[in-house]
C-alpha cells in the first residue's frame, strides 16, 4: 500500500495583477531635489555660482536659532480625501444631496468605513482626530460625526500643517517649472501645466475685491478637479501595463512685495 504525502496547494497568483507603490509629492523630505533645481535655474539665468553659495551660507547663518516643527507625514495631507469622499458618495448624502452624519463605528455607513473607502491603508481614528483639530469634523451626541467644511484647510494655529503643503507645494511648482526648461519631449510634459495670469496696473485699492474673487474661483475649480480625478483611480491592483501616478493641480495667488 503506497503512501502518498499530502502536498498543500499554493494558491495561484494572478500575474496579471500587482499593487505598485505610490511615489508621492513630500517637500519636506525632498527638499534637496527641489534645492538642486532651483540653484539649476539661477545658474541657467546667469547668477554666478560664486554669489549662489554665499548667499545660500548667509541665510542657514541668519536663520540658524529658528524652532523646527514636527512636520506631518505625506499621508496625512491627505485626509481631504475624506471629505470628497463624503460629498460625492451616495450612500453618505441624503434625498437632497447633502452629507449625513455617521455613527463613529460600523461595517457600512459610517465614519470607519468612509475612511476604508476614501483612504485603505490610513487610521480611521486618527484622521477623526486630525479633521476635528482643523474644525472639518464634530462629534455629536450619540457617537455620531457631522462634517462641517467642504475642504481641508488647515487651522491657523497649526503651523506644522501649512508648512508641510506649503514645501510640497514649492516641490510640485518646482517640478513642473523644471520639466518645461528641460525637456522638448511633449509626453514627458503632460500633466505639468504653467501657467499666469498678471495684472501690472491693478488698482490696489480693490485688491480686497479680488482676493474674494480668487478664493471663491479657485474653490469652484478645484472642487470640478477632485471629483474629476476622483473618478478616474484605479482603487484596486494594477493590471496588465496599466500604471498609477500621483498627480494634480495647484493654485496660487500672488503680488509683488
Amino acid at each position: 500500500m503506497s503512501n502518498h504525502p499530502r502536498i498543500s496547494k499554493r494558491p495561484k497568483r494572478n500575474s496579471g495583477a500587482r499593487r505598485p507603490s505610490v511615489i508621492r509629492i513630500d517637500g519636506a523630505r525632498n527638499w534637496p531635489k527641489t534645492l538642486d533645481h532651483f540653484v539649476w535655474f539661477l545658474l541657467r539665468a546667469g547668477v554666478k555660482h560664486e554669489q549662489i553659495t554665499k548667499t545660500l551660507a548667509d541665510s542657514v547663518n541668519r536663520h540658524r536659532y529658528t524652532q523646527a516643527l514636527v512636520v506631518p507625514r505625506p499621508q496625512v495631507l491627505e485626509y481631504s480625501r475624506v471629505i470628497t469622499e463624503w460629498m460625492t458618495d451616495p450612500l453618505y448624502l441624503d434625498g437632497y444631496g447633502n452629507t449625513v452624519t455617521l455613527p463613529v463605528t460600523g461595517p457600512r455607513m459610517s465614519f470607519r468605513s468612509l475612511v476604508r473607502k476614501a483612504l485603505p491603508h490610513e487610521d480611521a481614528g486618527d484622521v477623526l482626530k486630525v479633521l476635528s483639530r482643523h474644525g472639518i469634523v464634530r462629534r455629536i451626541p450619540s457617537r455620531r460625526v457631522q462634517l462641517l467644511a467642504d475642504t481641508f484647510l488647515p487651522n491657523g494655529q497649526e503651523q506644522a500643517q501649512f508648512l508641510a503643503y506649503t514645501l510640497s507645494a514649492l516641490e510640485g511648482i518646482i517640478d513642473t517649472c523644471h520639466a518645461n526648461l528641460t525637456t522638448g519631449d511633449a509626453k514627458k510634459q503632460l500633466g505639468q501645466v504653467q501657467r499666469l495670469v498678471i495684472a501690472e496696473r491693478f488698482d490696489m485699492d480693490r485688491i480686497a475685491e479680488y482676493d474674494a474673487y480668487a478664493r471663491k474661483s479657485a474653490h469652484a475649480m478645484l472642487a470640478k478637479h477632485d471629483a474629476w480625478l476622483k473618478r478616474r483611480e484605479i482603487n484596486g491592483p494594477v493590471r496588465g501595463k496599466g500604471r498609477i501616478g500621483y498627480v494634480g493641480i495647484g493654485i496660487f495667488g500672488f503680488k509683488a512685495r
